[in-house]
């Protein structure tokens, strides 16, 4: 069968569905990825063959009302800022109407048997829709936005949906695909099939200085995605800085790209900017992990055993994932709001690198994700809701 994936321009919505997408190559089946132009490196770097849809205008729209509201919200009481619905209802509206008439006409050209697409890409619901073909959501980790957002999103694009022939609106989705272990989802998000969660982080070459030991050290992992970029993360890493200054046989990595280590200054020596790498690629030789909230560092911290302790920033998505990070006892979370200084940071570190509580707890959770079912265990799944779909006859030209 052919299986179209679909991602919007978040490289942490796309990743997680790597795995699967590599199990239905292995299983004989095609494979095409439909992304805006600033996704398709990654993706092609993770085996994805590609297809464009909308442009590099829309990214980089976004990227500078992301700034905007990062300088917005650095001023709010407490550092905190929420959207409305109808705020993110009119942007879901807004890229969607700038890239759904490419979806089409790839849909209607390739005809897949089978879309698989990350919770946020309405586009591609609504493309099912108007093929007759199973559409598949695959989260990205703890998160309840894809329950929450189902009667926003098909009110602000009920007039998109007529347009493209799905006179219904925006249907559920055929399966929801969960690659969160047991306890660590919301109680409140919407029942969903359970996928293991296979760790990968991007391609890459395993560094020269993870196959070495620390020493004497502890080395702890600062993975704060892609905050220092364009969301004061920069900020964040001196906190950090300051804060292992301050403890004894503590190692921190930071991977940095050369673009922005000239913007941290000078920094302590128990603090080592290395290059950028694949996550996964050296957790082995850490004790912990330092991270901003992001769900693919949490649960790839997880899978490797560490403890985490999570310093989310303004991003709500990013918030949600430091509580349930807490709730499940796998690591603690400074919530943005709090405003966390160096002291603080330290304390929780010291927690964290000494306490075994949070160890025991994430080992337990690394069994039980170990035990859900693999990517390629869905692989029949996914042909048998293919074969049911009721797609509309027409004759392929690809």
């Amino acid at each position: 069968m052919r299986v179209l994936f679909a991602a919007v321009s978040v490289t942490s919505h796309l990743l997680p569905m790597v795995p699967l997408a590599g199990a239905l190559r292995a299983a004989g089946h095609e494979v095409l990825l439909a992304g805006q132009p600033d996704l398709l490196p990654e993706a092609e770097a993770a085996g994805f063959v590609t297809a464009a849809v909308g442009s590099a205008r829309l990214e980089e729209d976004r990227r500078r009302r992301m700034a905007r509201v990062a300088q917005q919200q650095a001023a709010l009481p407490g550092g905190t800022w929420q959207p409305t619905w109808d705020q993110l209802a009119a942007r879901w509206r807004e890229r969607v109407d700038g890239v759904l008439g490419d979806h089409l006409e790839i849909g209607r050209w390739w005809r897949p048997d089978l879309i698989v697409t990350d919770p946020l890409e309405f586009s591609a619901r609504i493309l099912g829709g108007a093929l007759g073909v199973p559409v598949v959501v695959h989260r990205w980790g703890p998160e309840t936005m894809s329950t929450e957002a189902a009667e926003p999103a098909r009110r602000a694009l009920a007039d998109l949906c007529e347009r493209a022939g799905v006179p219904a609106g925006l249907g559920d989705p055929a399966l929801v695909i969960d690659p969160c272990p047991p306890g660590l989802q919301f109680p409140e998000a919407a029942p969903a099939r359970a996928v293991r969660h296979v760790p990968f982080n991007g391609a890459g070459s395993v560094p020269d200085w993870a196959r070495r030991t620390a020493g004497d050290r502890r080395r702890v992992c600062v993975s704060l995605g892609s905050m220092p970029a364009h969301l004061g993360g920069l900020s964040l890493l001196r906190t950090l800085a300051s804060a292992v200054a301050g403890l004894d046989r503590v190692e921190a990595v930071v991977p940095l790209g050369p673009e922005l280590r000239e913007q941290v200054g000078e920094l302590p020596d128990a603090v080592r900017v290395v290059d950028p790498a694949p996550l996964h690629l050296f957790l082995d030789g850490c004790a912990a992990v330092i991270h901003h909230g992001g769900s693919g560092t949490a649960l790839t911290a997880i899978a490797h055993g560490l403890p985490q302790l999570v310093l989310p920033q303004f991003n709500p998505a990013l918030a949600m994932c430091g509580e349930r990070v807490a709730v499940t006892g796998v690591g603690l979370n400074l919530a943005a709001d709090t405003r966390p200084g160096p002291a603080a940071v330290a304390t929780a570190l010291r927690t964290l690198l000494d306490d075994p509580g949070p160890r025991i707890r994430t080992a337990a959770v690394r069994r039980d994700m170990a035990g859900q079912p693999t990517p390629a265990d869905l692989v029949p799944h996914l042909e048998s809701l293919a074969a049911g779909g009721t797609r509309r006859p027409a004759a392929r030209t690809g």
